[in-house]
């Protein structure tokens, strides 16, 4: 069985997606086998960023309409990864987003249900690692995807703001549901990327600081910073936190 990685951030605009991305195309770079899902139903961009629209959506598998095998791409050989890198894609029509917004509690649970099914078919096809790109806050879907996650990493931006929200986060969501969370501090003023050298906030570890920088996110449409510049102090950020994924793959 995989490990399945929960990126989520007590607001939007941390940099989760982008981070998302190159967690998974730098462990699929390693030779591990890889599945993005865009999880943010309320906000999806992955279909943007990959420029693929496709025939079934993550909306479709959740409405019990195919099976997860029908929404799940092998984009391998798009960026010659060592180990296969697969993407399930969230529908950005406004009607999709309306219809999401407007499910109940009774469709999140079966939507729950259809998750767990998909993790263990994804696993079962020889995946080493899931991701989930999540929405912000405390959506259903967000919750869903925290709730089937092995880990949690929760982005933070380094404000006020951001800290206290994401305190809400880890004392009403994560600690609720007993899941093994990391910090991972983005956008960060130069001077203050060490965390003043603390190891813990909330009693979570903060295993990565990423500078502020803003030629992060594409060279062009398509590119993925963490494989067209190994070097780039990001990149070294995000291998930083493949470490740890990568500790908790090899305890499964």
């Amino acid at each position: 069985m995989g490990v399945t990685v929960a990126v989520h951030s007590s607001k939007g605009g941390t940099g989760k997606t982008c981070i998302s991305v190159n967690l998974a195309a730098l462990l699929a770079l390693e030779g591990y086998n890889v599945c993005l899902l865009d999880m943010d139903l309320k906000a999806p961009c992955l279909c943007t960023f990959f420029n693929r629209y496709p025939k079934w959506w993550l909306n479709e598998y959740l409405d019990g309409k195919c099976d997860i095998d029908s929404i799940l791409y092998d984009i391998t050989s798009q960026f010659g990864t060592k180990g296969r890198f697969f993407i399930g894609l969230s529908n950005l029509d406004i009607a999709a987003v309306r219809q999401i917004s407007n499910m109940d509690r009774k469709w999140q649970a079966k939507a729950l249900k259809l998750l767990l099914e998909a993790k263990r078919s994804i696993f079962m096809n020889g995946v080493d690692v899931l991701i989930l790109d999540t929405g912000p806050g405390v959506e259903f879907e967000s919750v869903n995807a925290i709730a089937i996650a092995d880990l949690v990493l929760s982005v933070i931006k380094p404000n006020k703001i951001s800290y206290v929200c994401t305190e809400q986060l880890v004392k009403g969501v994560y600690m609720t549901l007993e899941k093994k969370c990391y910090l991972v501090e983005n956008m960060c003023h130069m001077l203050s990327i060490d965390m003043s050298g603390k190891k813990e906030v909330f009693g979570l570890p903060v295993i990565a600081s990423i500078p502020c920088i803003c030629d992060i996110p594409m060279k062009n449409d398509t590119s993925i910073i963490g494989l067209t510049d190994p070097d780039h102090r990001f990149t070294v950020s995000i291998k930083r936190i493949c470490r740890t994924i990568e500790e908790h793959i090899g305890k499964k």
